[in-house]
């Protein structure tokens, strides 16, 4: 591991997960706990048993400031850790206490007693596959700048001092009491990680460096990575909100790089710390991967990549890990050198890249009110999203396009279960056109829409109070200014977003009926029906026709494109700026991310007109149909990209499968950059690569032990080969076959 030793790797990589334990990718944060002396704190399973019981004492007091309050307890009595072999200290709070104790009885209470109605169609919603819906505390980004350049000392200062200038209501002095609170005990417990490292020996410069940041901003580069990384543990491990990025990385730490250079400390020693830094989030290793973006453009155009871009990619290949995940956000102006540094880096493995479009994001941000200055600085996060920074939006809301057809199919019921679950509507043997079919396929959709809608405004009124946010809120200046939560209705934009899944699999089953059903007329639509409905059975030639057909979207197929565009144009004026929940005082808009609803919502869902059978997993993002690119790379770019993706502020992804032997040596390299130049000109959002043949796919499912170290990128986040089901290898086995 070049920067790290080997007994300093073998340190890090095991404070958070013990390797004695099974590998679970859900579970990952698994705390080592030898290397906690129990003289440091509690143990955390009484951390939690200790939260509910204080908190029975002050029952009274409103949600932000009893949160809080336990909040400072856990961090007060949580185990720590500092150790010669890291320049980061460990931290033992058992993951999320708050999630599982007090906000946990706070949205049983909401769901339970306040909006039962709500969470009995959200119930029925997830359980039949149609909609998948959860409270969002996932997908948020802290102003990273305002926490540089201010600290934690500064934060809180800032918020007091917005506090004694208004007149605040009850509701307005709790939600400040929280911040006073939460960052009090933030600096309190830098004090303790400070006396330990203070005390151990051979962490000196971490106790000078934590003193430091204790009572002021980070002013070096090494301290802004711990700024950084404790803001990260706090706010996502212990108060219960995801940080869904480490910042515009190169853009904000540059200058703080560039002093510490200046003032003598080696490039050598920034690669170490950064190394260091790197590994905290490979030990973490939560399943979708931690955010870090590079790139953008200056006021002038000019690209933000610098000698600190460079640095970060070169030292991420070199230690050879998938986590953090990288988001590049490449413009005309961003150097070919570095984009084919990172191309590269796919091509051998390193594929824990998504590369954005910088023009696109910013003329989708544009088209909705956003100033050129707005747009320009606009986080990117998660897996590959953005947002106006200051921005808190919503968006676990999973609707799956091949339930309104079912209904359809089988005059407003489901495909599956049988049971009433859309509109009423005709039988399949009524419809005397394909466009009649169809129109009655966007009424059960917008049905399907207007529920999600509904259900989530219906809740979303009640974020707030399930889980106040004092952490984020305290770096909005627009939540201080208005003494209000943010996400609560406090940040500059307070969205919801609803993800449509699987438009490559509805394109290709529309496509498939009027084809085959209407131009052709060598079947039925009953007979259709009742083949989906044997999931095929005594029907398999018709199964193999339906998927050999390469009139399929992601082909550059005229008829199947038209109506993927089609339908995301329906989708765009059925969902963006209509208003969500009052409270929160933001608009609706809509993505085509599925996360992993491919596989947990396809299970759900009927055999499909495209040769898909009944539980199958579904197809991913923008991408076509899993093993149905059979046109090559350049097609599934043309067919994507017809969709406008400005028209809409969510993701709309494609994934591209490469041949190892196409991507190989300059030309393929410059194959590559092509692809990407191509999609991004034509107005695509985010492209990310997976680049694998099925041989070695079908070698490493079958001596698992000799690829250890294969990476497969599945949706928005990178995996171990190994650490993925069988389904879910032989999809991508599958993907890689049909590869040209």
């Amino acid at each position: 591991m070049e920067y790290i030793k080997q007994s300093d790797y073998d340190y890090i990589i095991n404070k958070y997960h013990d390797t004695s334990k099974p590998f679970d990718p859900f579970k990952r944060f698994i705390r080592h706990d030898a290397i906690f002396a129990p003289e440091t704190g509690m143990d955390g399973e009484a951390i939690k048993e200790n939260i509910l019981l204080e908190d029975e004492k002050i029952r009274e007091l409103p949600h932000p400031v009893r949160k809080a309050r336990a909040f400072a307890y856990i961090l007060k009595n949580t185990r720590i850790s500092c150790d010669r072999r890291d320049r980061f200290p460990a931290i033992n709070a058992i993951d999320r206490p708050l999630n599982a104790t007090l906000i946990a009885r706070w949205k049983r209470e909401i769901f339970s007693d306040t909006v039962p109605e709500v969470e009995e169609e959200r119930k029925r919603l997830e359980r039949d596959g149609i909609v998948t819906i959860w409270p969002d505390y996932d997908h948020t980004v802290p102003l990273w700048e305002r926490i540089f350049s201010l600290g934690f000392a500064g934060l809180l200062r800032e918020s007091e001092e917005a506090r004694v200038a208004a007149a605040l209501t009850p509701a307005q002095d709790a939600f400040f009491e929280g911040i006073r609170i939460t960052y009090e005990a933030i600096i309190d417990f830098t004090g303790r990680l400070e006396a330990l490292a203070a005390a151990t020996e051979g962490s000196e410069r971490m106790a000078r460096a934590l003193h430091r940041i204790r009572y002021g901003a980070p002013a070096t580069f090494y301290e802004c990575l711990l700024v950084n990384y404790i803001y990260f543990m706090l706010c996502e491990h212990m108060e219960g909100l995801q940080v869904r990025s480490l910042s515009n990385f190169d853009r904000i730490l540059y200058p703080f790089c560039q002093r510490d250079l200046a003032s003598g400390v080696s490039e050598e020693e920034i690669r170490r710390d950064l190394a260091y830094y790197f590994l905290q989030f490979t030990a973490i290793g939560n399943y979708w991967n931690q955010p870090v973006y590079l790139g953008g453009c200056r006021e002038d155009g000019s690209t933000q990549i610098n000698a600190l871009s460079y640095l970060f990619l070169d030292v991420y290949d070199r230690m050879g890990i998938y986590n953090p995940k990288i988001q590049l956000k490449i413009a005309e102006s961003t150097p070919k050198a570095f984009i084919q540094k990172a191309l590269d880096m796919v091509r051998r493995g390193r594929n824990s890249i998504v590369f954005v479009s910088d023009s696109t994001i910013r003329r989708a941000l544009i088209r909705t009110g956003a100033s050129e200055e707005e747009a320009r600085l606009c986080d990117i996060k998660g897996c590959y999203e953005y947002s106006l920074q200051g921005s808190f939006g919503c968006g676990m809301n999973y609707l799956n396009l091949l339930k309104p057809m079912e209904y359809a199919l089988h005059g407003g019921r489901d495909g599956v279960t049988g049971k009433p679950a859309g509109l009423p509507c005709p039988d399949a043997a009524d419809y005397p056109s394909f466009e009649a079919f169809y129109e009655e396929y966007k009424r059960q959709l917008r049905h399907v829409i207007e529920t999600t809608v509904r259900v989530v405004n219906g809740f979303e009124d009640h974020l707030a109070c399930i889980n106040p946010q004092s952490m984020i809120s305290a770096t909005f200046p627009s939540c201080l200014a208005q003494g209000r939560d943010a996400i609560g209705g406090g940040a500059v934009r307070n969205g919801s977003t609803l993800s449509f899944g699987f438009l490559a699999d509805i394109t290709d089953s529309l496509t498939m009926i009027r084809k085959h059903v209407f131009d052709r007329r060598a079947l039925t639509l009953t007979r259709l029906v009742g083949m989906l409905d044997r999931n095929f059975e005594g029907d398999e030639l018709w199964r193999r026709r339906m998927v050999a057909d390469r009139e399929k979207f992601g082909n550059n197929k005229e008829r199947p494109d038209a109506l993927a565009a089609d339908l995301v144009d329906f989708i765009t004026k059925c969902v963006v700026g209509r208003p969500n929940a009052p409270t929160r005082g933001g608009t609706w808009n809509c993505s085509f991310h599925v996360a992993r609803m491919s596989y947990t919502q396809g299970k759900k869902t009927a055999a499909s007109p495209n040769g898909r059978l009944l539980g199958e997993e579904l197809s991913k993002n923008c991408s076509a149909s899993m093993g149905q690119n059979r046109e090559g790379a350049t097609a599934a770019i043309l067919s994507t990209t017809k969709i406008d993706a400005t028209a809409f502020t969510g993701d709309a992804c494609l994934d591209v499968g490469l041949l190892p032997s196409a991507v190989r040596g300059e030309d393929g390299l410059e194959a590559m950059y092509g692809l990407l130049t191509a999609f991004t000109r034509r107005g695509g959002h985010a492209l990310q690569f997976n680049v694998f043949d099925a041989d070695t796919l079908r070698n490493a499912q079958a001596q698992p032990e000799k690829y250890r170290d294969l990476q497969i990128r599945v949706c928005g986040w990178n995996v171990l080969w190994n650490n993925i089901s069988r389904v879910e290898q032989d999809g991508f086995i599958r993907q890689a076959e049909s590869l040209v």
